[in-house]
């Protein structure tokens, strides 16, 4: 039992060749496919020529016979380095060529055996030995030379018809091993390429999640040491739950981000549906810019238009034991810089004394609430309904007149829901 799973993990393609990385472990593989295909090419001229009672015909045969069962055994070999299974084989194979042409004669044709194992020397050994692969070429050369000089065509151990008959089984045999490990190798490296396309068609998705498209864009093209841009007139939003701090403590972490996750994928499909841009969260916090990086016209509208379908989206939001979670939405409007931070685990943001008002807007509004600062109101009063608030008390900006977001005015409604859909 032991020596038919010795058997069958022997003869498995991927056999000592799992503890390397894909790149090598492809080109293990293929020096283990052609040291089975060789391995049953000797095995045929063995058991053929050992069937024949022509006399001194067991030599060759025996010749065969040894080459094609250490052959067999070349898997077993990488354990040792990724040189010392394709070098092994190189020597048992052109041993074995050589002994068979001297033993038989050239007419046999065995020396075109040379040519496949010496243009697959690159597969074997790696293009970064190219040295070592020009070698085993070399070699090979020489010893064709050798036996074209020194090794007459028969040796009298087989009649013509038979070297004949060699010659043919070799050129079928040769150009079949060739056919079959190019072949190989061009589906291995055709299945590289594809994983290696899915997986930057992966990366570029997650790009595109973290980034904006045109920002990953400017950031792969490498022209630009860092991006940082001035907007003269954007609009931010921020929105939040209110009270959310004080839930996480008689919440599960499970939980508490399951409920996080889905409330900000709703989110994340209606910036996206609106065209606008997400810049991050943070705890229960949510940032959306809007002509940034792309202006717009329209920023403060498309924003707002946003923030209305946010609160109608969170209307009777409750967390996970149950309880109501009312959010809170501030907008403000005016230049922002954004741009690209750090060179590890980066992330796009936004900055400045809009991005500031936008969080106090937030912040200072009330449960239920879309609060909007006075630029904001100005750019909204003609299409939007808003109620004013007064005056308040703003952190680093002392008493500012600020506005409550209520929908859209009646005769806008109608064109902007058909606009969105």
């Amino acid at each position: 039992m032991k020596g038919l799973d010795f058997l069958r993990s022997l003869l498995d393609i991927r056999a000592g060749t799992l503890r390397y990385p894909e790149k090598v472990a492809r080109r293990l593989r293929a020096v283990n496919l052609t040291a089975w295909l060789a391995a049953a090419v000797a095995a045929a001229y063995s058991v053929a020529q050992f069937i024949d009672s022509t006399p001194g015909l067991w030599k060759p045969a025996t010749v065969n016979a040894v080459a094609g069962l250490a052959l067999t055994l070349i898997p077993l070999l990488h354990r040792f380095g990724t040189l010392v299974a394709p070098i092994s084989f190189t020597v048992i194979a052109y041993m074995a060529i050589f002994l068979d042409c001297a033993l038989l004669g050239i007419g046999t044709g065995m020396q075109m055996y040379y040519l496949v194992a010496a243009s697959l020397g690159v597969l074997f050994v790696g293009t970064e030995r190219i040295l070592l692969a020009s070698v085993i070429g070399v070699v090979a050369a020489i010893l064709i030379v050798a036996l074209e000089a020194f090794v007459p065509r028969a040796t009298g151990l087989q009649p013509e018809t038979t070297m004949f008959i060699n010659f043919i089984g070799t050129a079928f045999a040769s150009s079949g091993v060739l056919l079959t490990i190019v072949f190989y190798a061009l589906r291995e490296a055709a299945r590289a390429e594809e994983a290696a396309e899915r997986e930057y068609e992966r990366s570029e998705s997650l790009l595109t999640n973290i980034l904006p498209a045109s920002i990953a864009r400017r950031l792969k093209s490498r022209r630009e040491s860092v991006i940082a841009d001035q907007y003269e007139n954007a609009s931010v939003l921020f929105a939040d739950m209110a009270g959310f701090t004080a839930r996480t403590s008689d919440t599960s972490p499970g939980e508490l981000v399951q409920f996080l996750n889905r409330v900000f994928t709703d989110f994340d499909r209606l910036v996206e549906r609106h065209g606008l841009e997400k810049i991050k969260t943070t705890g229960d916090a949510y940032m959306v810019v809007s002509g940034v990086p792309t202006p717009r016209q329209d920023h403060v509208k498309a924003l707002a238009q946003l923030a209305l379908d946010m609160r109608d989206d969170a209307s009777g939001l409750r967390d996970p034991l149950g309880r109501v979670v009312p959010i809170r939405i501030g907008i403000a409007s005016g230049p922002v810089v954004a741009g690209v931070v750090g060179t590890r685990k980066f992330f796009y943001d936004g900055w400045g004394d809009t991005v500031n008002v936008a969080s106090r807007m937030e912040t200072t509004g009330k449960e239920g609430s879309i609060q909007v600062s006075q630029e904001a109101y100005e750019q909204l009063k003609h299409e939007f309904l808003l109620e004013p608030r007064g005056r308040i008390e703003v952190k680093g900006k002392g008493l500012m007149q600020t506005w409550f977001l209520i929908g859209l005015k009646a005769a806008q409604t109608v064109s902007t829901r058909q606009h969105i859909a």
